[in-house]
Formats: structure tokens, sequence, C-alpha cells
């Protein structure tokens, strides 16, 4: 055998060894091509889906936290302005204090209505952080607690006409009055 012969059988003898493996590696049927293309999208389906599952969830829960900052930044200054509409009715009933000219009657029946206000304060602060629906039923209904408070602040002049058993009574009545607002003012807030 010359070089040449042999080196063609060694081609021939190699080539036929290696057809089955190459057979081997296209032996699949088209289904199984097709299956195999199916799942290889159903796994980019999933992993797309966890992928936007996982952003809408990181974006809800900076919504949660961008809401509660601004909820809390709300009560926060609801509460600084209650706390100042109270050192400002202090300072009017220092400067209203009897030597000043007004009743104990009047510096009484004020301390009862400003007791009232720091109640409408503090729940106006809670209402802040409220829902939507339950801050608008509590305006709706703050609304009528303030337009009592106000009839009961138009009744403290009349109160310093008075005197003796008359006096009390009326001062009986308008504790009662006040109490009852009072109880109002916590129900609403309750609601909240």
């Amino acid at each position: 055998m010359t070089q040449k012969t042999k080196a063609q059988t060694w081609l021939t003898l190699a080539a036929l060894l290696s057809a089955p493996a190459g057979l081997m590696a296209c032996d699949r049927t088209p289904q199984e091509a097709h299956n195999d293309g199916v799942e290889a999208q159903r796994q980019a389906d999933e992993t797309k889906a966890d992928a936007r599952k996982e952003a809408s969830d990181k974006i809800a829960e900076a919504n949660r936290d961008v809401q509660k900052a601004t909820d809390d930044a709300r009560r926060e200054a609801a509460e600084a302005q209650a706390n100042a509409n109270e050192k400002i009715r202090e300072a009017n009933r220092e400067i209203t204090t009897p030597q000043n000219g007004h009743s104990e009657t009047r510096d009484w029946a004020q301390k009862k209505i400003d007791t009232v206000d720091n109640l409408i304060d503090t729940a106006n602060a809670k209402a802040q952080a409220a829902a939507p629906a339950a801050k608008a039923k509590f305006n709706t209904a703050i609304e009528d607690v303030k337009h009592e408070r106000d009839v009961l602040q138009t009744e403290i002049a009349s109160l310093e006409t008075r005197g003796g058993d008359t006096l009390d009574k009326d001062k009986e009545h308008f504790s009662e009055r006040v109490d009852r607002l009072k109880n109002n003012i916590q129900n609403i807030e309750k609601s909240l």
C-alpha cells in the first residue's frame, strides 16, 4: 500500500466511525426541537414575570414609604399647629385675667372651651394620616362640633352677667354641654 492509499483508508475509516456520532447529535425529532423551544420560551416568560413582580413589589414598597413619610409630615405639622394653638390660647388667658377686667366666670368658661379646642386640634392632627374616606367623614362631623363650640363661646358673655343660683345652674349646664362635646370629639376621633 502506498502512502496515499493508507491516508485514504484512514480517512474513510475515520469518516465511518464518526458518522454515527454525528447522526446521534442530530437524532432529535422536530417535536422534540419544538418542545425545547417551547420550554425555553416558558422559562424566559417566567423570568420576565418574576422580574416584573419584583419591580412592582419594590415600587409598591417605595410608594408605601412615601405615603407614610407624607402622613407623618402632615401629622407632625398638625401636632405642631395644635401645640401653637394651645400656647396662643394660654397667652390670651394670661392677657385677659381678672386683674385686666375679666371675670373669673369668663376664665372658667374659656378654659373649658380651650379644652374642647385642644381636643379638636388633636383630632385634626390624627385625621391627617387617615384614609381619604375616613378623613372626609371626619371633616363633616368635626364641622358640627366646631359649630357647637362656637355657640358655647358666644354664651360666655351671658354667663358673666349672671350671679348666685342662676350662675351655678348655668355653669353646670355649660359644663354638661362641654362634656357632651368632648365625648362627641372622642367618638369622632375613634372613627379614624
